[in-house]
């Protein structure tokens, strides 16, 4: 089960600051950032019974990788960029003038690894400040600019246990901005020896064909998990009778 606290929703003119939820029903995307360039070595816990780990607090996020790409037009221009801390902060833009397509992208979170013979859930509650804008001049309400956050929980084999779409947003819907402060619940069940990279994945995007300009940003400020352990029953096998 998945709980998202988000703040009450305003609405202003085009171009005004939207505070609203970020847990958009019936959004959908591509899995954006779902692969990690690289993998930490996960943090081990090593007792079942209600251990508590909160980060950055205790030990900064192990997984803080930011990427970008651009790729300009004929006669155009297109810029990127990406940032990731440790500390909890990140930040993706992406910009392209008359035509090209570019692209900012950050994955920020932690790596956690069962270090004992139990199976065991862990209840997590991640929380962050979020800031997007997505924008296109002339605002001819195409989806040339978007922007999007995703949280993803997938255990050292690649299968995913968790892919929560956060937010997503495109200049298909005219040029906006939203800001929000999130609390976010789920649960993820590790057997004995299993390990799971939990993170947040940013995106900032613009494609144009010709002829227009558009920008996308997307920053996250004070992520924090709160992760706390406890027994999970044994999987059942099944009998002899089933199926």
């Amino acid at each position: 089960m998945t709980v998202v606290k988000s703040l009450v929703q305003t609405a202003r003119p085009r171009g005004a600051v939207l505070v609203c939820s970020l847990l958009l029903a019936g959004c959908s995307s591509a899995q954006f950032g779902s692969e990690l360039s690289a993998r930490p070595k996960p943090q081990p816990i090593r007792d079942v019974e209600s251990t508590t780990l909160r980060l950055p607090q205790t030990a900064p996020f192990s997984i803080a990788l930011p990427r970008a790409s651009k790729e300009a037009g004929l006669e155009g221009q297109a810029d990127a960029d990406a940032s990731a801390k440790p500390s909890g902060e990140a930040e993706a833009t992406a910009s392209v003038t008359d035509s090209g397509k570019a692209e900012g992208l950050f994955q920020l979170g932690h790596a956690f690894a069962n270090d004992t013979d139990r199976q065991m859930d862990l209840d997590c509650n991640v929380r962050f400040h979020c800031e997007l804008e997505a924008r296109q001049e002339p605002d001819a309400r195409l989806p040339d600019a978007s922007s999007g956050l995703r949280l993803y929980a997938r255990e050292e084999r690649g299968r995913m246990l968790r892919d929560i779409p956060l937010v997503e947003q495109s200049t298909e819907n005219g040029t906006t901005q939203r800001q929000a402060d999130e609390d976010l619940h789920f649960t993820v069940t590790l057997g004995p020896g299993q390990s799971v990279d939990i993170f947040l994945a940013g995106q900032a995007r613009v494609d144009i064909p010709s002829g227009r300009s558009a920008s996308a940003t997307l920053k996250l400020r004070g992520l924090q998990f709160e992760v706390v352990t406890r027994p999970a029953p044994p999987i059942q096998a099944a009998s002899d009778g089933q199926k």
